[in-house]
């Protein structure tokens, strides 16, 4: 995670939105995380699992919405890259394995939700799910195309079967990933995203768009949470049951069980 590192404040696109235009990259040979910027003369190399003691420095605290999470410096080679790209000084922190953000909302009981989720830098849950059906939906009522990239998920889904009906995942509350062992293991679908502007970043100039498209266009039929119901909403948090499964490209997941979902806490 991006701070600010005079404030300690979590840096995102919504105050950067120049962020945008960091390309991230994993060389798997040598097991390091690559980011470079097209302003940028050099790549910035780090290794991929920076251990304690060696590639991480001082712990520091960040407040993420309602919860505060720890993290490390990744140095001053990745404090000075991030700083000359930004025009500010920032910091890079790595997720401190010693310390625990463990998540309470919006899930089932501990004897259904064996695993107590946890989660990093993310805003809530570790999971984000947006289906492609809900996404070319979406395309044929904004003014400009979107991708998947516009609303960061790490979860894309396609529908196997062509009449799958936008947003059906608003109504999934368990699913079930097949496994290569011919195993299965199960994700709880725990409560719908709101979004916030950060949609709006041009991710091919790094800017904030000025007419305040898609949020402006999508506030106009994606305000569908009865918890929330001026919040613009798509794209679904999820947490697995158990934790060690392995998550690949081409998986078959199935619908297990469908509910209702309601905003009626903070995420």
């Amino acid at each position: 995670m991006l701070t600010d590192a005079k404030s300690g404040r979590f840096v995102t696109q919504r105050q950067v939105p120049q962020l945008a235009l960091i390309k991230v990259s994993i060389d798997t040979k040598s097991s390091t995380l690559e980011l470079s910027a097209p302003s940028m003369p050099t790549t910035l190399q780090l290794p991929l699992h920076p251990q304690p003691g060696v590639d991480l420095g001082e712990q520091y605290k960040v407040r993420i919405w309602y919860d505060d999470v720890y993290g490390r410096c990744c140095g001053e080679a990745a404090q000075a890259w991030l700083t000359t790209f930004v025009g500010k000084p920032i910091r890079l922190l790595y997720k401190d394995s010693a310390e625990t953000r463990l998540v309470s909302r919006y899930l089932p009981d501990d004897e259904t939700c064996h695993l107590p989720p946890q989660s990093g830098f993310a805003d809530v849950f570790p999971f984000h799910i947006i289906t492609d059906t809900s996404l070319d939906h979406v395309n044929q009522h904004v003014p400009l195309p979107l991708t998947h990239h516009h609303f960061r998920p790490n979860i894309v889904l396609s529908a196997t079967n062509s009449d799958a009906p936008p947003y059906d995942e608003e109504t999934w509350k368990r699913i079930e990933f097949d496994s290569s062992e011919d195993k299965t293991w199960s994700m709880f679908v725990t409560s719908r995203t709101p979004r916030c502007t950060m949609p709006n970043v041009d991710l091919s100039t790094g800017t904030m768009r000025s007419d305040g498209e898609p949020i402006k266009s999508l506030r106009k039929f994606r305000c569908t949470d009865p918890g929330k119901p001026t919040y613009v909403c798509f794209g679904m948090q999820a947490t697995p049951q158990h934790a060690g499964q392995v998550i690949r490209l081409g998986q078959v997941v199935t619908v297990r069980e469908r509910g209702f979902h309601s905003l009626t806490q903070p995420l």
